[in-house]
């Protein structure tokens, strides 16, 4: 079912280009009458303008390339490709949002765009501080990454702000006001559209959870995350804060100039960007700025940690899982493959908010981060690695198959043994856990919590958790050689 509901809307954005502004027609109109084409001031104007570089990334990875085949991954390399011929025909083959769109699709897609072309300035900023060879790259990436978003935006803009909804007053984290609404996240359909459009490798691999190991996919889940939090939550609200200051951490600079620099590009972008027909960011630095020393107001009220809605065991969801696990038993699957469907269960069907399952490095005594699902709106999180030692709570379960739920009712006893590095990585307090073995060996965990303290996990989901877990073993150990 799942599946059908992305396929149409992957098919909607196949067959309707996303619009772009009426302004950068404009401009690229004028540019091109000029006798020598200004690529360079071009390219500024298509940046600017994400629907406009959808287009063309889009258009240039879907035509036979001479030579070696390989992907487009940025403006400046398409129009190299292009041609002047083709690039001056370009402003007549676009559709302007203004003509195509009602007010509210309009006013929602704008919105979307701004965040983008600030997502994508910010992981920028950041990759030209770490020395990267191809920022181009990471500016494109960025931007796609809101695609998802903006074919809603275009088609169905009330759905958005059902989301919105959900997520200022019932205090929802993003993906789960996501998965009310739609069945699926922005980002499980950007990915499916993705796949169809052929968009660069990077875009696919700063959409997947397990990819914040690697630094330019983290830089871009950063700047995604950023930008939506200053939208939703301003510019000093604890979550902002905290994102500056893990990005100073990852990038080894202090979090004054982390702000100073994002604060620079918003007023940057204020100046650049008044075609969006919305308000930007920056004005937020100002019109905000009491909100500074107020503790605990704003910050706390939006914080997705006091949800007032907690997801709960949908079993007609459950059921089908484990008919479709049984159906498994008996058909040639990779491993990786199988935990993806047994994460979905666990998050579809049990309401568990956040799972993840981990891989055991012996070599190096930990558990590894490897297929996430409900984590993808937390680049932190996504980094999840579970050190063995010190004989804590993961060490222990680690030694035999074995499950365990941290809940009010004994809290007391194991929170203890939590490690302090793992309790900040959560920031909840209730969560379940178990180990898998295979062929007497440990091969893994899976781990699942609700997101929110406010969320605690009963003895119910505990136990359909640890069911399900266990007939996902037995169908691993016939998988795995």
């Amino acid at each position: 079912m799942k599946n059908k509901q992305l396929d149409k809307w992957v098919d909607l954005a196949e067959e309707h280009p996303i619009p772009v502004l009426k302004h950068t027609i404009k401009e690229l109109r004028h540019l091109c009458l000029r006798e020598d084409i200004p690529i360079k001031e071009i390219t500024h104007v298509v940046e600017r303008d994400p629907g406009l570089v959808i287009h063309i990334l889009r258009d240039s990875n879907s035509r036979p390339k001479k030579g070696l085949a390989s992907e487009i991954t940025h403006i400046n390399q398409a129009f190299r490709l292009m041609g002047t011929d083709q690039l001056t025909r370009l402003p007549d083959a676009l559709p302007a949002a203004g003509d195509v769109l009602n007010k509210e699709s309009k006013i929602r897609l704008f919105s979307t765009f701004n965040r983008a072309y600030h997502a994508a300035r910010f992981a920028t900023d950041w990759a030209a501080i770490r020395r990267d060879m191809t920022p181009d790259e990471v500016f494109t990436a960025a931007q796609l990454h809101f695609l998802g978003e903006m074919v809603i935006a275009v088609h169905e803009p009330a759905l958005l702000d059902k989301i919105t909804e959900l997520r200022i007053q019932d205090h929802l984290a993003a993906e789960e006001a996501q998965f009310i609404v739609l069945g699926f996240t922005f980002n499980e359909l950007t990915k499916k559209i993705a796949e169809r459009l052929k968009f660069p490798e990077l875009v696919h691999e700063a959409l997947s959870a397990e990819n914040a190991r690697h630094p330019r996919a983290y830089g871009i889940m950063l700047g995604v995350q950023l930008s939506r939090s200053v939208t939703f939550e301003g510019w000093y609200s604890e979550n902002t804060f905290n994102l500056q200051k893990e990005i100073a951490e990852w990038m080894d600079i202090p979090v004054d100039a982390v702000i100073s620099r994002s604060h620079t590009i918003a007023a940057e972008i204020a100046r650049e960007i008044p075609q969006y027909d919305t308000v930007p960011a920056a004005y937020h630095l100002i019109a905000n700025m009491p909100e500074i020393k107020t503790a605990g107001t704003k910050a706390e009220q939006d914080s997705p940690h006091d949800a007032a809605l907690c997801l709960i065991p949908q079993l007609p969801v459950l059921r089908e899982s484990m008919k479709m696990f049984a159906d498994f038993a008996n058909e040639p699957m990779e491993a990786d493959d199988f935990i993806k469907e047994v994460v979905s269960a666990i998050h579809d069907g049990i309401g568990l908010n956040r799972v993840v399952f981990s891989l055991y490095n012996e070599d190096n005594n930990l558990l590894e981060g490897h297929i996430f699902k409900g984590s993808e709106n937390d680049p932190v999180f996504n980094r999840f690695n579970i050190k063995l030692n010190n004989n804590n709570l993961f060490a222990r379960l680690i030694t035999k198959p074995q499950a365990v739920l941290v809940n009010d009712a004994n809290r007391d006893k194991l929170w203890p043994i939590v490690a302090v590095d793992f309790q900040k990585l959560i920031v909840t307090n209730s969560f379940v856990a178990i180990s898998i073995f295979i062929k007497d060996k440990p091969y893994g965990m899976f781990y699942a919590d609700r997101h929110t303290a406010a969320c605690q996990i009963e003895n119910k989901s505990y136990n359909y958790f640890k069911s399900l877990c266990r007939e996902a073993n037995k169908i691993l150990e016939t998988i795995i050689e």
